[in-house]
């Protein structure tokens, strides 16, 4: 099982996406001066956590190179700088791992989910539902919370 998440307004509160719609120097700002700050949780942070916790019940201990069945993915619009160790430190802080994240750096995730082909993918933005769709992903739309 492939399980894909957006990060902002998904995995994290969309306090960074709020400041996005200032523009991209606001955000780039933001990241920098919060980086070593956590991110609230955002709606399917709880997810992740099930998922966690069912990937250790799965493992075999006396096996350590055995696949897990679940893989996580983290597939975000944000850079590999400040926005995405943020991310990577929100996700320390919460004491979860996702098994990969690509930092798309604001281009297109239809071509990454079509290398990753998760099984599911969440994001909050239609046009990245739209492309997963595209590609032959089941993508569903989070909506954006009101904080």
């Amino acid at each position: 099982l492939r399980v894909a998440f957006d990060g902002d307004a998904v995995l994290f509160s969309n306090e960074s996406e709020r400041v996005f719609k200032r523009g991209l120097q606001a955000f780039l700002e933001h990241e920098e001066e919060k980086v070593k700050d956590p991110m609230n949780q955002g709606l399917f942070k709880t997810f992740l956590e099930v998922l966690e916790r069912l990937k250790k019940k799965l493992k075999d201990p006396n096996d350590p190179y055995k696949k897990c069945p679940i893989r996580t993915y983290l597939v975000t619009s944000r850079d590999g700088g400040c926005g995405g160790y943020r991310a990577f430190n929100t996700l320390r802080m919460w004491g979860l791992r996702v098994d990969e994240a690509v930092f798309l750096g604001g281009s297109k995730k239809g071509p990454t989910l079509e290398k990753i082909r998760p099984h599911i993918f969440f994001d909050d933005q239609q046009s990245h539902v739209e492309a997963a769709l595209k590609v032959g992903t089941v993508a569903c739309h989070v909506p954006i919370s009101s904080e």
